[in-house]
């Protein structure tokens, strides 16, 4: 592989993590039909091309699975507000029998992969606690425009899970699964990229084991093999990070993570993560995928 298409391909890798922008201020009441699409919904987990962004460039196409949630509520002058796990936000307006952005120029820089976002076209349609939803976006980064678009997603709304449901989804221990059995045209499955301070940043392979128990509240914790513990909220098939940023004390130095996302419906699990090595290297894993121990 040369020099630029191994640059290519860390580039393509790093689209696929997330997308937002700047919350609007105020708030004000919903008219009744658009009470349908507000609160917090969860990817449903992806299968096959069902649940998965194309990335495009000439004729180079790579697809990665989409997770995590939304959550829409009420902004000010009609407009709802589509806040993301990426910690930003989308205004959309209520076209019918939709939610459509309420203008196509909306940007986002998104800081866990410091890279740029214009989503030009974003559908929302919803039927009670099931929501589908079609996407595109363009994303900057180097110089060069990457087309990004999402064709058939799907949601569930989180609240429509119970405890029970959700714990069954996250239990007992898992491992990431090498081959990555089941998924197609996914080039970065379990290789996370590694960004030291200088230099091009370094794919490395994912391999640990994640081991869940029940939390306090909603949210269930994770032990992984270096004996760290992490507090997810969990709600149906999707779990995330708590909090924020969480570290952890190593023997070789703190270790962080500043995002973690997990779908799982007790079979199989899709994730992305990012965070600081103990060396104080940025990682970032756009594409994991793991199976029951």
């Amino acid at each position: 592989m040369t020099r630029n298409s191994f640059r290519l391909r860390i580039v393509l890798a790093l689209v696929a993590a997330g997308l937002g922008i700047t919350p609007a201020t105020g708030a004000a009441a919903p008219a009744d039909d658009t009470a349908r699409y507000l609160g917090t919904w969860n990817y449903d987990l992806p299968a096959g091309a069902t649940g998965t962004a194309d990335l495009s460039i000439g004729p180079i196409m790579l697809h990665f699975p989409q997770i995590g949630t939304v959550t829409f509520s009420p902004g000010a002058d009609g407009v709802i507000l589509g806040h993301t796990d990426q910690g930003c936000t989308w205004r959309f307006r209520n076209v019918g029998d939709a939610l459509e952005l309420a203008s196509t120029d909306q940007y986002c820089f998104n800081s866990y992969i410091g890279s740029g976002y214009n989503i030009d076209r974003w559908r929302v349609q919803v039927d009670r606690d099931t929501e589908r939803e079609t996407l595109h976006a363009n994303s900057y980064q180097l110089g060069v425009t990457l087309p990004f678009q999402l064709t058939d997603a799907r949601r569930t709304r989180a609240a429509a899970a119970t405890r029970a449901e959700t714990l069954q989804n996250f239990s007992g221990s898992w491992q990431f699964d090498p081959a990555a059995s089941g998924f197609t045209n996914r080039e970065q499955v379990n290789v996370a990229t590694l960004a030291p301070g200088v230099g091009l940043p370094v794919p490395i392979p994912a391999s640990s084991t994640v081991d869940y128990r029940p939390g306090e509240g909603d949210s269930i914790v994770a032990r992984t093999d270096d004996g760290c513990e992490w507090v997810l909220e969990a709600h149906g098939s999707t779990a995330e990070l708590a909090g924020g940023a969480q570290t952890c004390a190593t023997p070789t130095g703190p270790l962080t993570r500043s995002l973690w996302a997990i779908a799982s419906d007790g079979l199989r699990q899709v994730t992305i993560m990012a965070g600081t090595r103990q060396d104080g290297d940025a990682f970032l894993l756009t594409d994991g995928a793991l199976v029951p121990r």
